[in-house]
């Protein structure tokens, strides 16, 4: 991934999370906050200590981090999206030992840093290998390198997945297994890339995150407002966001029906030394 020019607008997926920055963990589902949490648990920060938080979106685990390590320590958050770090610089005016930053997490800030932090995001590196030989170079001795990703997730929710993407052209369908292909494919395919980048002690937990909807449009909102706007966005482009509606939302009211407007994932955290 490369840090956008100042002045250009972000483009790919980075202009994707950065137009979702306005909502993004804003329109009243829980779910971010339940990752990040279930994360800063695991790298446990400690007070005084130096925390790096890469691919911060608006801050869920860096905050979480910041109050963890008081104002004796610090901690700097990075995110390629300028809006996300925008919207983390409006909620920390009462945590001035974290400062934020447009940056790339394949290229850690040089530490020592205690602990290094990353929720949701380095399945999307394009070269994960060299990214975390960076950070074991910049963890202090004995510092944690922690991250969350996808395991298993409720595939009864395929068909509206299957109307997401079946009216798009190839070239604007997303890989469906981004998240959970290469190391992200088990536990075991990561620790071993880990362990063959200098890594030790090794351990990956699985909690699973479920997340209720209130209603139909709440869950659009919350589409929008993430990852998968760039379906949406898609859409918006080839002029068939009305018809997409008119497909998907007899499938949300089916299910808002029976009571099953619910979703869930598991959720993978990985803790490893250098």
């Amino acid at each position: 991934m490369s840090e956008p020019t100042a002045g250009d607008p972000p483009t790919g997926m980075i202009g994707v999370f950065d137009r979702a920055a306005e909502t993004y963990d804003q329109v009243g589902v829980t779910f971010f906050g339940t990752v990040a949490r279930s994360l800063v648990d695991r790298t446990a920060p400690r007070h005084g200590e130096r925390v790096l938080d890469l691919g911060c979106g608006r801050g869920a685990s860096a905050l979480l981090a910041a109050r963890a390590v008081g104002p004796s320590g610090c901690v700097h958050a990075t995110d390629l999206a300028p809006r996300m770090v925008a919207g983390l610089h409006s909620r920390s005016g009462d945590l001035p030992w974290l400062s934020a930053e447009v940056g790339d997490a394949e290229h850690p800030p040089v530490g020592p840093w205690d602990v290094i932090q990353a929720s949701l995001v380095l399945f999307f590196l394009p070269d994960l290998a060299s990214a975390v030989d960076r950070y074991r170079v910049a963890l202090a001795p004995r510092g944690r390198l922690g991250l969350t990703w996808f395991g298993a997730a409720d595939e009864s929710w395929a068909p509206v997945y299957a109307a997401l993407v079946g009216g798009l052209p190839e070239e604007d369908r997303p890989p469906r297994n981004v998240t959970t292909s290469g190391p992200f494919e088990s536990p075991a395919s990561l620790e071993r890339l880990l362990g063959a980048h200098g890594y030790g002690d090794v351990v990956t937990t699985e909690v699973r995150v479920e997340v209720v909807f209130e209603d139909v449009e709440q869950w659009w909102a919350w589409t929008w407002s993430q990852g998968q706007r760039v379906l949406l966005e898609a859409h918006e482009r080839h002029g068939t966001l009305h018809t997409l509606r008119e497909s998907v939302d007899p499938l949300l009211e089916e299910r808002s029906e029976r009571d099953q407007l619910r979703w869930w994932t598991d959720v993978r955290c990985t803790i490893a030394r250098p």
